[in-house]
């Protein structure tokens, strides 16, 4: 249960960084994405820090698997003001590891005290709607694990808006 304090106060903290700045209209998502650097699937929340479909942001997602809480969380850009853009971005995610999976193998580059991490980058195609509405990205995500780089994918459907 611990762990999942940790890690709602995590994507809490990341929501709350957007709160402050409401008064100004800027393009929010939140979107559910298979594969990506959330393991298998998961949660997400990206913003951008200025108004408009382009520039710079931050996501914060969750991720829950049988082995571990993954908490990736990333700053991101878009090239492209229009419906279509090119994402980019580096990030970390962070892996809760279960105790029942103690002395389990795994990928992450560091595994110390049941937590662990892994850095990633991604590039990809957005496809955001004008105001508001379906959102839709893709995106190749090289991994950093112990093992080297791994080559994953990652799609994502979810609800934009200003």
């Amino acid at each position: 249960m611990k762990n999942y304090k940790i890690a709602l106060t995590l994507l809490l903290v990341i929501i709350s960084l957007n709160a402050f700045s409401q008064i100004i209209n800027k393009r929010q998502v939140v979107y559910a994405e298979l594969l990506g650097s959330g393991g298998i699937g998961s949660v997400n929340y990206d913003f951008r820090f200025k108004p408009g479909n382009d520039g710079l942001g931050m996501r914060g997602g969750i991720s829950y698997l049988p082995m571990a809480t993954l908490i990736p969380l990333e700053v991101n850009g878009l090239i492209g003001k229009n419906k279509f853009a090119f994402e980019y971005g580096l990030g970390l995610t962070s892996a809760i590891i279960h105790d029942d999976s103690e002395g389990e193998d795994n990928a992450l580059l560091e595994d110390i005290n049941n937590f662990g991490i892994m850095p990633y980058a991604k590039a990809g195609l957005r496809i955001t709607p004008k105001n508001k509405g379906v959102f839709f990205n893709i995106n190749y995500y090289p991994l950093l694990n112990k093992d080297g780089i791994y080559h994953w994918f990652g799609v994502g459907i979810g609800y934009s808006w200003k």
